[in-house]
């Protein structure tokens, strides 16, 4: 019996052939077969990717007007998106321990558990010793929990959905009050935080669709250009490529 890479299991061989996924429309709860959940998380990362590489096209112009707005609209989006990802990565990572047939994720789609789910990313990416390390690197500091304390804020408001959050960035204020956006250091921070965890779930759900031969036929990596304006010490652009 072949072990499965991942897992180092006998119990789980390893299996060749393509893993479809199926549409989802109806419904708050989520139940999929481990191997298509594994193949959502891979395909969540690669749509989060490109909304980092659409942060970063942005981040490479000057300062012009509406810059700050537009990646702050983005990275609250990145944000939102995050949540349900990590949640299913965790209930994968649960399956492969236990050997489960399949992942179920009460009320997974509900505006309730989202809200949840935001509020346990900000609380877990701010302890992450990399991002750590990345942090101190790249703004001279050390992060804390203070510089996420902002995004809560916001997102506790929001009653599950950060959208309304969104438009209330890009639209035009007509009460002239205070658009409570976070410091250009806040906001890297967290896209820092968000690219460290989308990244780390691309990297786990291909080595496993790699490692039980699914019809996989592409690799995600980096393709560098030079620095922009913004002084970031990594550059780079997510892209597929073919294996």
């Amino acid at each position: 019996m072949t072990k499965c890479t991942i897992c180092n299991s006998e119990q789980n061989p390893a299996r060749t052939g393509p893993v479809k996924m199926t549409a989802i429309t109806d419904g708050s709860d989520l139940r999929l077969e481990i191997n298509e959940a594994h193949l959502r998380v891979l395909d969540m990362s690669v749509h989060l990717l490109g909304h980092v590489n659409a942060y970063r096209a942005l981040s490479e112009l000057p300062d012009y007007l509406g810059r700050k707005r537009t990646r702050y609209a983005m990275l609250l989006i990145m944000l939102d998106e995050l949540a349900p990802l990590m949640e299913l990565m965790k209930e994968c990572e649960i399956g492969v321990t236990e050997h489960s047939a399949e992942v179920f994720i009460e009320g997974y789609f509900s505006p309730k558990r989202r809200q949840e789910g935001v509020q346990r990313v900000l609380d877990e990416i701010g302890k992450s010793e990399v991002l750590f390390l990345k942090v101190k690197k790249n703004l001279g500091r050390e992060p804390s929990a203070i510089d996420f304390t902002v995004f809560k804020d916001q997102f506790r408001r929001t009653d599950g959905s950060m959208f309304p959050t969104v438009e209330k960035v890009l639209r035009y204020d007509w009460s002239c009050g205070c658009d409570g956006t976070p410091s250009d250091e806040q906001i890297e921070m967290l896209f820092m935080a968000i690219e460290l965890t989308v990244r780390g779930a691309a990297e786990f759900s291909h080595q496993w669709a790699m490692a039980n031969e699914y019809d996989i036929d592409f690799k995600l990596e980096t393709r560098y250009c030079k620095d922009g304006v913004d002084k970031r010490k990594e550059k780079g652009y997510w892209v597929r490529t073919p294996l």
